[in-house]
């Protein structure tokens, strides 16, 4: 028979292996099984309560039957021990009419509440087909096992609710900055069908207007959908696929001119047959919200340059600006979720947005700036 320094300390090796425990199914698990080589019970059952009754989670030598029985706080010697949160030690369960017999041959009980802040939260229920087998000794100890479980339970169904709230979080911050991009391309929109009434509007540039108005559309629309992958799979994921660069970056010059109305002169120059693999959506997102910052930063007028080739053997994606250039200050808070440096509309949504999806194609982005002379952002694509 196993001594009490060897149940002593299989006891402390359980309290240190639920410590670690990430699963309610590791914690009744181990404790199913190191309470059997402690015991060594005939049948064991542990019940967790829920809406007010006992459900069988886990359970050895019993019927399936049997431990699918739903117990209330008024039935039985379970119920008894979870309503009071006191253990029970039957010896002889024939003269105990409390006993709800689960199998044949049941003899003696032992029955712990699973107490967590003074709270029941289950019961641990072992048995054996001999009379008065269990002893005091044995209901300390699994009351001891019992306190560990619920420590266990309390932290795991703590680490669960808390990774339910950072994805509620994770899914507001990612809403937000899609509403953000969102309102973008309606501004874009509003600007395109004012220009559209206008009767003095060249053909070609009702072409391009056009255009313009479409790809707008589409951004609005694959946007939500970006929402309703997040809320379905928990993620958003690229579609990654090799691009021309330049196929990217004219569309976003050409709105970069719509945003920039007659004050400021867009320049791209963009390296012969380049091509990268990207999320070419988001890439735009990246590209469109760089521009639209610079345009920004030169309220009195100015020059946007964006240039893409191959620098040290990685395409680099460049956009500067002659604006009003970022206090050193505020350099290092730019990508920061919320910073807005006193912009009148800003949400402080762009920058973090920007360096999350350049990161999530294991990019590089880097900025530099002066006061009163501009700025300019690299993406580095490898």
């Amino acid at each position: 028979m196993i001594n009490m320094d060897d149940k002593l300390e299989k006891v402390n090796f359980l309290g240190g292996y639920l410590a670690s425990a990430r699963s309610e199914q590791q914690i009744l698990d181990m404790a199913m099984h190191i309470t059997l080589d402690i015991l060594g019970f005939d049948h064991a059952i542990i019940r967790l309560l829920e809406g007010g009754a006992l459900l069988s989670k886990k359970y050895i030598g019993f019927p399936r039957e049997a431990a699918d029985i739903i117990i209330h706080l008024d039935e039985g010697i379970s119920g008894e021990a979870a309503r009071n949160g006191k253990s029970i030690l039957v010896e002889d369960t024939t003269k105990d009419p409390r006993f709800i017999k689960g199998v044949e041959n049941c003899r003696s009980e032992l029955c712990v509440p699973i107490k967590y802040d003074e709270k029941t939260i289950g019961i641990f229920n072992v048995e054996s087909e001999k009379a008065a087998f269990f002893t005091e000794s044995d209901k300390s100890l699994l009351e001891t096992l019992a306190s560990q479980m619920a420590a266990a339970l309390a932290a795991t169904r703590l680490r669960e609710e808390l990774a339910k709230t950072e994805k509620l979080s994770i899914l507001g911050r990612m809403a937000s900055s899609i509403l953000h991009d969102i309102r973008n391309d309606i501004h874009h929109l509003n600007i395109s069908s004012d220009l559209l009434s206008r009767k003095d509007v060249p053909p070609d540039r009702v072409m391009k207007l056009a255009a313009l108005v479409k790809k707008s559309s589409d951004n609005i629309y694959a946007l939500i959908e970006d929402i309703f992958e997040f809320v379905k799979t928990g993620k958003t994921t690229l579609a990654k696929k090799m691009e021309p660069l330049a196929d990217s970056l004219e569309p976003v010059a050409e709105q970069a001119r719509e945003f920039g109305a007659e004050r400021v002169e867009v320049n791209l120059s963009v390296e012969p047959e380049l091509t990268v693999s990207m999320d070419r959506r988001r890439f735009r997102r990246v590209m469109l919200n760089l521009a639209r910052n610079a345009v920004e930063a030169m309220p009195d007028g100015g020059t946007l340059t964006i240039t893409a080739g191959h620098v040290d053997g990685v395409v680099e994606v460049k956009v500067s600006d002659t604006g009003v250039g970022i206090p050193k200050a505020n350099i290092s808070k730019i990508w920061d979720l919320l910073f807005t440096a006193g912009k009148k509309d800003g949400a402080g949504l762009g920058m973090a947005i920007v360096k999350q999806i350049v990161e999530d194609h294991g990019w590089r982005i880097g900025v530099e700036s002066e006061e009163g002379k501009g700025t300019t952002f690299t993406v580095r694509m490898g």
